[in-house]
């Protein structure tokens, strides 16, 4: 049974979403998850600063969680595993620290998995109804390339991010009071990791904020102005840009590297005809045509010392695995397109005629970004994008009654 106050609590109604009541209660639970791990002082004007924040929270936890319903999503305890595996990485937890933590700090399990469910079927639904939405075409990512070379050497920043969207121009300045009201938050020691998974409604919200590097140009240009005059842990006021309200903090600088250029290491023999001094241009003609009948008779690496026994005053040389990058052009651009086992043409320098043949073949990736992380982060942002558009729609479609 219920205390009488407690009691009281559950029947009362904060709100009414497509006909599913949210108690005051649900709202006083999260209000207290939110004080335990956010590092905020359990007073009476903090409870009630957050009261409003939460409510709108959980009316959209509700609508994502109707919308999941609608669509047949269901949870597990395998994902709810992953779930608490996350947070207790994320707060450098040993595997089961959560529980206990959760006991310790007397905050609510309920609680908590209530907001982790709601996280859980939205990120499943959005995979399932948006996914196959998202195209990354050959283009989009040489844009990106072609951007990190050209910003190869400048800044880049690591940030953080509290999206608050304005789905219409009537709540704007609502809003914008509740972004405010954060910062102060923020400032007066909240942790801005939980401030951001309780009240952000953007993509990040459930790796608390976290957007990794950014450059400048990627983001909007509000954004790129503010983040540029942020020091290091600096918190930015609130930004509006397209859609709502930013907060970001900045967690660090550091030049940007380069795209990576996949390149290779190739294990090379070389058959070498030397030419005498001083040699006129019809002795290299010579040379090469010996060079060009060894090379036929040579069908593999096994085959290159034997063949070179052949031909008069040549050598055969292992050379070992090189990486394409540490040869010179002549050679690099001679092997590069090689079969194994096959042959370069001749290549003459100042005092022989060589021959390479390619013996294994290993494909190495560079530093930096590369073809398929520039895909998969167009990928994750677009669909970031299409998850915001969807809930908003459910905003504007869903019948709310605040009480």
């Amino acid at each position: 049974m219920f205390a009488p106050a407690r009691a009281q609590d559950v029947q009362r109604i904060a709100a009414i979403v497509n006909d599913e009541v949210i108690s005051r209660y649900d709202v006083e639970q999260r209000v207290g998850l939110v004080i335990s791990t956010s590092r905020l002082n359990d007073t009476a004007k903090t409870r009630r600063r957050l009261r409003r924040q939460i409510l709108r929270g959980l009316i959209d936890e509700n609508l994502q969680l109707q919308a999941a319903k609608r669509h047949s999503i269901n949870i597990v305890d395998a994902d709810m595993k992953r779930a608490y595996r996350f947070i207790e990485q994320q707060n450098k937890l040993p595997p089961g620290g959560l529980e206990k933590y959760l006991v310790t700090q007397r905050i609510s399990k309920t609680a908590l998995e209530a907001q982790l469910r709601a996280e859980i079927s939205w990120t499943k639904l959005v995979r399932r109804r948006l996914g196959r939405n998202v195209q990354i075409g050959d283009e989009e990512v040489e844009e990106v390339l072609a951007r990190l070379q050209a910003n190869a050497g400048r800044s880049e920043q690591k940030i953080s991010e509290i999206f608050l969207p304005v789905d219409t121009p009537e709540q704007d300045e609502d809003v914008r009071r509740a972004s405010v009201d954060l910062v102060k938050q923020l400032r007066d020691g909240a942790a801005f990791a939980a401030m951001a998974r309780q009240f952000s409604r953007g993509a990040t919200a459930a790796q608390g904020g976290a957007v990794g590097w950014v450059q400048p140009g990627q983001l909007a240009a509000t954004l790129d102005l503010a983040i540029a005059k942020l020091q290091k842990d600096g918190l930015s006021d609130p930004i509006k840009a397209a859609g709502g309200y930013y907060i970001i903090q900045l967690h660090e600088r550091r030049q940007i590297a380069a795209a990576a250029k996949d390149s290779m290491k190739l294990h090379l023999k070389q058959i070498v005809l030397p030419v005498a001094k001083p040699a006129a241009e019809a002795d290299f003609k010579a040379k090469e045509e010996l060079a060009q009948a060894a090379g036929q008779s040579a069908k593999s690496c096994g085959e290159v010392e034997a063949a070179a026994k052949e031909l008069p005053d040549a050598s055969a040389n292992d050379l070992g695995t090189i990486a394409l990058p540490d040869l010179p052009q002549n050679i690099a651009g001679a092997v590069k397109e090689l079969k194994i086992g096959q042959f370069s043409a001749p290549i003459r320098n100042k005092t022989a005629v060589m021959i390479l043949m390619v013996c294994k073949r290993e494909t190495i990736q560079g530093k930096g970004p590369n073809r398929q992380s520039v895909s998969d982060n167009l990928a994750r942002r677009r669909l970031a994008m299409l998850a915001q558009r969807y809930l908003r729609d459910l905003r504007r479609s869903a019948v709310v009654e605040l009480r």
